[in-house]
């Protein structure tokens, strides 16, 4: 079982005045103030506290999780007596007893959560001047060690030492002043097995800690906003208009930005770093909502997620003929290691679109990225491995084509069907591409596809055969309505009674069995209208139109992951309110827990389908294979708004208001847009 434990917590700081413990459930809170700054990465936190024999403090503190070191974390506290002199104690701790939450047997979104203890204690030390606690999993004995480091600002007192089972602490002993402050620096450091051998652990700890605790607190914190600095110049939105939206998309980028893998090996969870919901688990999220945020804002980090990809082919092959697929690799619907830890196959293993998410995503990468050595290296393996997959698993039927029976697509209100348009479409992309880039390879790098052909026994004529499947996919089509349909067989369902179904039965899967919803036209979030945003270029706007009016009013967008297409293709519509109405939801999803479920983490694709929301939704940006193409629309709220994307080495940035589109080539070389249809060179300015 592969699942996100809670690990040994840090960053604890306890105060005693004279002898009463500081506690926010006792005395009186006077003053309370909470915030993060997203510009320098840091939460703040600032009160002023009574005590119930009266001693008044003002605590403020500092935290940050550094972006330039990937296992330190650090704290400033800061408390300062405001009507009494004494004795204070400060207690700096770790906590190593530590669990996981319970779950929920009824919410299949929450884990199933462990009884008791996960990490048992595997090495410890408390000394002085360092504690560190090694800790291990059970089953796996998969370890993790964590420390810290610190000391109180101006005092050269060395802390008392004080162990109670798994808390580990200093205490320091201070004659306090009234009015004077008393500071404490805390660093914090975690390493894991995963990424360092056992025996060096400890020494990987110690040595993080101690070159953090040298550089010091400023100096972190000036490391912390010297890098977002340079994320928000390539990254930020700004909205004119709307102050509650701005923050809105603010916030969402800067969990998408801490909550990402940048080491190849980790990727990116639904829930980020936020919450136990879904365990940790990594999903199609990444590549269809997070990879385009990434893609153009740090591309780098996206080729990471890719390479995360790439290093689980092999347990994406043992899947493919775990599920009796003699070739080809099968990537599992949701994972950490790469193993499928979906506990529900219809709607989870199921969903074998999986694989042609990843390779659109491979698709996407290249071609704004133009990173050919990704594609050689990696893509083209994955690419070979995925169209397998799709040959294998379909079959040609007499009068229709290339068919994909009893599959999921992303509608999980209908699973196990047959040919459900979004995984065939997707499909019909990742055999066509496979076949391009094997026939690339040849072509350029003639050596390195001959060691590729060899490696994987791939026959010459498997691509010709990837194009005749892909050339033939059938893609289910109501004449009479004018709509492709979602399956086979979804418009011959009844259609789900809306009207009388009571609004605290949303979501339906919370209410309902699942072979209930499976009898009705009824969508849990975008499938076909997904596909069409997906596939632009491939469907005129009077059947996208068709097809978003008909299921428009079908889908009950109980997954995060819906609202924010409906509203990218609104715009593009021209239906501008309800595009406005779906992207304020995904804007603010998370800020204002819109779904009563925050608490178990934030809503990662739809954080990422907010800034789609505004840069290929009112933005109107697609990558096309002519290029980089814009149809912006301003909001009727807005004054007007700017956002910038990375595009092949060039920093773009676009700025809309009442007057129209306004471009600006930031950084690179010269290029040639499309604008309102209408081609726009562009090039820097002095």
């Amino acid at each position: 079982r592969q699942t996100m434990l809670n690990v040994p917590n840090a960053r604890i700081v306890r105060l005693i005045l004279v002898d009463e413990p500081f506690d926010l459930l006792t005395g009186e809170l006077l003053a309370h103030r909470r915030w993060l700054d997203l510009r320098a990465g840091v939460l703040y936190r600032e009160l002023v506290w009574r005590s119930p024999q009266g001693r008044e403090i003002r605590v403020h503190s500092e935290r940050l999780v550094s972006h330039t070191r990937p296992h330190v974390a650090a704290l400033r506290y800061t408390v300062t007596p405001l009507n009494f002199a004494g004795p204070v104690h400060v207690l700096s701790a770790l906590e190593g007893d530590v669990a996981n939450h319970a779950g929920s047997a009824h919410d299949p979104r929450l884990g199933a959560g462990f009884r008791g203890r996960v990490l048992e204690p595997a090495a410890l030390h408390a000394g002085p001047e360092r504690v560190w606690l090694v800790s291990e999993t059970r089953t796996t004995a998969f370890r993790v060690a964590c420390g810290f480091r610190d000391a109180l600002e101006g005092e050269d007192a060395s802390p008392r030492v004080a162990e109670q089972g798994l808390a580990l602490s200093h205490v320091y002993d201070v004659a306090a002043a009234r009015g004077a402050p008393i500071v404490l620096f805390k660093v914090m450091a975690y390493f894991t097995s995963r990424d360092t051998p056992q025996d060096r652990l400890v020494d990987a700890t110690v040595q993080a800690l101690d070159a953090a605790f040298d550089t010091g607190y400023a100096a972190l914190q000036a490391e912390q906003r010297a890098y977002l600095d340079d994320f928000w110049r390539r990254a930020d939105i700004t909205i004119e208009g709307d102050a509650q939206l701005q923050r809105g998309l603010r916030f969402n980028m800067f969990h998408l930005l801490q909550s990402a893998g940048k080491d190849g090996r980790t990727n990116i969870a639904a829930k980020g770093l936020t919450g136990e919901g879904y365990e940790g688990h990594t999903f199609w999220d990444t590549e269809t909502y997070v990879l385009p945020f990434f893609l153009h804002t740090a591309p780098e980090v996206s080729r990471k997620l890719l390479e995360y990809r790439y290093h689980q082919l092999d347990k994406a092959r043992e899947r493919a003929r775990q599920m009796a697929h003699p070739v080809g690799a099968l990537y599992p619907w949701r994972t950490i290691g790469g193993e499928e830890c979906s506990p529900f196959f219809p709607a989870g293993t199921a969903q074998y679109h999986i694989d042609a998410d990843i390779a659109f995503a491979v698709k996407r990468y290249v071609e704004a990225t133009e990173d050919t050595a990704f594609l050689r290296d990696f893509g083209v393996e994955m690419l070979v491995e995925t169209a397998r997959l799709w040959y294998h698993t379909g079959t040609f039927v007499e009068g229709k084509g290339f068919c994909i029976h009893d599959v999921t697509g992303p509608d999980e209100y209908s699973c196990i069907v047959n040919n459900n348009a979004y995984t065939n479409l997707m499909a019909r992309e990742n055999l066509r591409f496979a076949a391009e880039s094997v026939a690339w390879l040849q072509e350029t790098a003639p050596d390195g596809y001959q060691t590729l052909a060899d490696r994987l026994a791939l026959d010459a004529a498997e691509p010709a055969a990837w194009r005749a499947a892909a050339d033939r996919m059938f893609i289910p089509y109501d004449a009479a309505r004018g709509v492709i349909a979602q399956d086979d067989a979804f418009l011959e369902k009844p259609v789900w009674d809306f009207e009388n179904t009571p609004k605290a039965h949303y979501p339906l899967l919370l209410h309902y069995h699942p072979l209930v919803l499976y009898r009705y036209q009824v969508c849990k979030q975008a499938d076909l209208v997904l596909a069409e945003y997906l596939l632009n270029d491939q469907f005129d706007a009077a059947q996208k139109k068709r097809d978003f009016d008909y299921y428009e009013p079908l889908t009950t967008h109980d997954s995060s992951l819906s609202a924010c297409i409906f509203g990218i293709m609104a715009a593009e519509l021209g239906y501008a309110d309800k595009a406005y109405r779906y992207f304020a939801d995904s804007a603010i999803a998370d800020l204002e827990d819109k779904k009563g479920n925050t608490k178990d983490g934030v809503h990662i694709a739809n954080m990422a389908g907010a800034w789609q929301g505004v840069v290929f939704g009112f933005g109107g940006m697609r990558v096309t294979p002519e290029g980089l193409s814009f149809r912006p629309t301003l909001p009727a709220r807005w004054k007007g708004y700017t956002f910038k994307v990375s595009y092949r080495g060039r920093l773009i940035e676009v700025r809309v208001t009442g007057a129209g589109a306004h471009l600006r080539l930031l950084e690179g070389d010269p290029l040639t847009v499309i604008l309102d249809r209408k081609p726009l060179a562009l090039k820097m300015t002095a």
